[in-house]
């Protein structure tokens, strides 16, 4: 009979209570949101923590954001690039980053923004594949 109470007055408990709800999954992105965000972390002249805020590393991959930065600055103006076909997988978007340079065309790259907190990030993974495949720099995180 304790038993059949003790389930009773938990059950009760949790209706009272309420169960924990899982966090909402941040809306789905359009590309011109993700390049914008992109266009963010690589803004050297935001201060480093709103540059943190759009990536997976935070602070800690702002060095990388600043080594893609300072080639991307200078090829601007022979080179751009934007995020295309963004896709809602999970607690991930999938998309692809555009280089285009005249003359050779144009090159994707396969990245993806996590959800973190209630927000999309970029990837650690992805900072380095813009790093090292995009931009031909270091990747520190």
């Amino acid at each position: 009979m304790r038993t059949v109470a003790s389930v009773a007055l938990a059950l009760f408990a949790a209706l009272l209570i309420g169960s924990p709800v899982a966090a909402a999954q941040p809306a789905a992105p359009s590309a011109e949101a993700l390049t914008g965000q992109l266009q963010r972390a690589l803004d050297t002249s935001l201060t480093d923590d709103e540059r943190a805020a759009e990536l997976e590393g935070g602070l800690a991959a702002v060095p990388t954001a600043n080594n893609i930065a300072a080639v991307m600055d200078r090829y601007n103006s022979v080179m751009s690039w934007r995020v295309q076909n963004p896709v809602v997988n999970g607690d991930r978007v999938n998309a692809q980053l555009a280089v285009s340079i005249p003359m050779l065309g144009t090159r994707t790259h396969d990245i993806y923004w996590i959800d973190q907190d209630g927000a999309w990030k970029l990837s650690n993974a992805s900072g380095c594949v813009i790093a090292r495949d995009a931009a031909g720099t270091d990747c520190t995180v």
